[in-house]
């Protein structure tokens, strides 16, 4: 039993309650246990939340974590060039070693940031699946690898992979479909496919996520080659619905935007590698009053260059009151709900994402007894604009502490720090073409 007394709990409810003085008790995986701290008996093993603020663990659905080792190679490049010279020869030339290294590296970053589960959308097939989820174990955090899935390969082979891969007994990993859909002059469309894909996905009880008109090029390829918005083909494909994860939707229309909604089809809104890359910008504040499930995601350490979710909360409100020209775009807490309840509902995973009794106990506590986040005059503001992912000290996931006042509890963080490093020159020639530092080193 865990009890964390006298902190600030920003529930995520259905009534958004925020609970001063609160307490919370865990039992085994779950959540017990909420009231006030003065309906709880002292305990010589509680955790004192004092200056802390308690939030459900933050769930990034769009996460490349095998792509860490990459981190800073990628610079300056728009997206063509970028697969081209930098992640395409990585994935076709990268060892299972250094895979799994780049899984572990992402993991601690995220852990330490306070994401206690993630989508990585795109999961090579040639990936060590079992040590993949090893690392989740040890690191204690949920992923959702999609399996990376392309209508070349037989169909047996990724359903029969995709069946056993889900039969497997680790509570915090799932495996879902990446789908390999058509961006670029020389892909080739395939109606079947697809819709097997969703057929088979829909009787595992599993999910499928794909890139979704993210560049103005990708979207105009589409309607030179369809006819139809990247919306109307998926639609018309089969390929939206619950069970669907879309990432980017940069170049989305009201008409998309309403073709997600009427299909009940989530949406990953990645703001700071749109900005950092050029690729778009997502009209995030209509698509949620239109009533579409968003959620965020941090894309990945080679095009962010983090997974840092409280930075993609600030620059989504950014973003969205810059190019709306209105303050008011996109409030704090609307970037809190995508950080957690949205994020939750994107992934089917409805035991997380608010902090209630009987949910699972994916909690973070975050300090903010700290000179950028006092006075509290506005949890919420103070949470989305003013505090930073090493402000979060305790981390729990199913009820495990996985970081204990800033420590990680299943993992060397210092060891796999040092291999990352020991990799970086093999990376570095695996890249066709990096960018060149403007400023010489000797």
């Amino acid at each position: 039993m865990t009890l964390i007394k006298d902190i600030t709990i920003v529930t995520m409810n259905p009534d958004r309650e925020i609970i001063t003085n609160g307490a919370i008790r865990i039992e085994g995986s779950k959540i017990v246990a909420i009231d006030k701290s003065e309906n709880f008996p002292e305990s010589p093993a509680s955790i004192d939340g004092d200056g802390m603020v308690a939030l459900p663990g933050l769930i990034d659905t769009h996460a490349h974590a095998d792509q860490s080792l990459l981190r800073g190679l990628g610079d300056q490049m728009h997206w063509v060039p970028f697969l081209d010279k930098i992640v395409d020869p990585y994935l076709s030339e990268r060892s299972i070693h250094h895979s799994v290294l780049a899984n572990q590296l992402s993991m601690i970053e995220m852990i330490k940031g306070g994401t206690t589960c993630f989508l990585s959308p795109n999961a090579d097939p040639s990936d060590d699946f079992n040590a993949l989820s090893e690392a989740s174990r040890d690191v204690g955090i949920r992923s959702i690898f999609c399996r990376f899935t392309t209508a070349k390969e037989k169909a047996k082979t990724w359903v029969d992979s995709l069946t056993d891969l889900n039969q497997r007994n680790n509570k915090l990993v799932d495996v879902w479909v990446g789908l390999d859909i058509p961006r670029v002059q020389g892909d080739t469309a395939h109606p079947e496919f697809y819709r097997d894909v969703k057929q088979v996905c829909e009787r595992l009880g599993t999910g499928l996520a794909y890139h979704f008109c993210s560049e103005f090029e990708d979207s105009v390829y589409m309607y030179n080659s369809f006819g139809k918005t990247a919306a109307e083909w998926s639609r018309d494909n089969g390929i939206l619905g619950s069970n669907v994860v879309l990432i980017n939707g940069c170049q989305l229309t009201a008409g998309d935007i309403e073709i997600l909604r009427e299909t009940g089809t989530h949406l990953s809104h990645s703001p700071v590698a749109n900005m950092k890359m050029a690729t778009g910008i997502l009209p995030a504040s209509d698509v949620l009053h239109a009533g579409v499930n968003l959620a965020l995601g941090t894309d990945g350490a080679l095009n962010n260059n983090t997974h840092d979710m409280f930075a993609e909360m600030k620059a989504a409100c950014l973003l969205q009151n810059s190019s709306k020209r209105s303050a008011r775009a996109l409030r704090p807490e609307h970037a809190l709900e995508m950080a957690t309840i949205n994020g939750a509902k994107a992934v089917g995973k409805t035991d997380l994402g608010s902090i209630e009794v009987g949910k699972e106990a994916d909690i973070i506590l975050v300090d903010m007894m700290n000179p950028r986040t006092r006075p509290q005059h506005d949890i919420a503001s103070n949470l989305v604009f003013s505090a930073s992912a090493s402000q979060v000290r305790h981390v729990f996931v199913a009820g495990r502490h996985v970081l204990n006042n800033y420590q990680l509890q299943g993992v060397s963080e210092l060891e796999i720090m040092r291999k990352a490093d020991s990799a970086a020159d093999e990376i570095r020639e695996i890249a066709a073409e990096t960018n060149t530092p403007l400023w010489p080193m000797r």
